[in-house]
């Protein structure tokens, strides 16, 4: 114990000499040699140079940075009595790019957003015959034309081997599947994507989000044919898309059932003929571009489609209030009961 008492006495002492002694300000016109005699005073390793003369080359070392004031920043959100001019000046002081309001929507360069000379099909096209004089002239009129799509034809068979009458059934072949996989647009989203392009499967899916379809192919009435090839530049020359109507007459069911299952539109039974100008698309510059359904032609005069039949609800009204009644159980009075009536008066009955 006397050992360790006075250990500690000589710790003590040693500490309070360390606290009063000051180190030695050295001159900075003194000798190089005398600069070199000042030991540390510290019990622990550092990186820091004990000459003086480095204290400022360590100051330097520090930069010191304005931070952005956020608690000034939320409180000026709330009053808002700056003008722009100061809240830009704040701004561009502290290093931060104006907020942007306007929303920038993507550009999809896959596909074209509109028809490209859209295909006008002679009237009454589906009822009437090949030997009838409209039909000639018809005839006629696409001969002119087809000097007229030549250009645009030997564009597409730069780029691939086209036959008309193997592409017709190609294009049948798709939209076949497309109105297949439509019966259920959730599941089948993805292969959808790959036969529709990025504008028309907006306009094929539009209101069935709550609707059940049912489609069904049943024959085709008429071979498939092309009746017009456009190709068109896009921004570029050697950007191309062709685009190709094929004229389809086949005989469909179609069914449309609202979310409670009643029959909105068409039957599941009656097969109908149609007649549809399908526009299929291709981006014939890229290499692996594919045909997809692009659109519809739908003629002038096409006949109106039938109205959908909806499904209300059942409106409830409040209940009428009851009939006053005086203190002898009698009922109104005449007044109120000629009120209620028309204002004729009730006449007592003839004994």
């Amino acid at each position: 114990m006397n050992k360790m008492a006075a250990h500690m006495k000589i710790l003590t002492r040693s500490t309070l000499l360390r606290a009063i002694t000051k180190p030695a300000v050295v001159s900075p016109l003194a000798v190089g040699s005398q600069q070199h005699d000042v030991q540390q005073t510290r019990n622990y390793p550092t990186s820091k140079h004990y000459d003086l003369k480095w204290r400022q080359k360590r100051r330097e070392k520090v930069l010191e940075i304005d931070l952005p004031k956020f608690v000034e920043l939320k409180k000026d959100k709330k009053k808002e009595n700056r003008t722009p001019d100061e809240i830009r000046m704040e701004m561009k002081k502290e290093g931060r790019l104006p907020p942007r309001f306007q929303q920038d929507l993507p550009i999809n360069t896959s596909c074209t957003r509109s028809v490209i000379e859209p295909y006008k099909p002679k009237d009454g096209d589906g009822r009437q015959t090949e030997i009838l004089t409209s039909g000639i002239s018809d005839n006629v009129s696409r001969m002119v034309q087809g000097t007229k799509s030549l250009k645009h034809v030997r564009k597409l068979k730069k780029f691939e081997d086209f036959v008309e009458s193997e592409f017709a059934e190609q294009a049948q072949n798709i939209v076949i599947e497309t109105h297949d996989l439509l019966q259920d647009v959730y599941k089948n989203q993805e292969r959808l994507h790959e036969l529709v392009t990025e504008k028309a499967f907006p306009e094929m899916v539009h209101g069935m989000e709550s609707k059940t379809m049912r489609w069904r192919f049943v024959e085709s009435v008429e071979p498939p044919k092309v009746v017009q090839i456009r190709v068109e530049e896009m921004i570029t020359q050697d950007n191309l898309f062709a685009q190709v109507t094929v004229r389809m007459h086949t005989k469909q069911i179609l069914a449309i059932y609202d979310r409670f299952g009643r029959l909105m539109y068409g039957d599941p039974h009656l097969a109908k003929s149609v007649v549809e100008y399908v526009i299929m698309e291709k981006w014939i510059s890229d290499t692996y571009g594919t045909w997809r359904i692009h659109g519809k032609v739908i003629p002038d005069g096409a006949p109106s489609r039938d109205a959908l039949l909806r499904t209300y609800k059942v409106p409830v009204f409040e209940p009428l209030p009851p009939l006053e009644e005086k203190e002898g159980g009698e009922k109104k009075e005449e007044g109120e009961v000629d009120r209620m009536t028309g204002g004729g008066g009730l006449k007592p009955a003839l004994a």
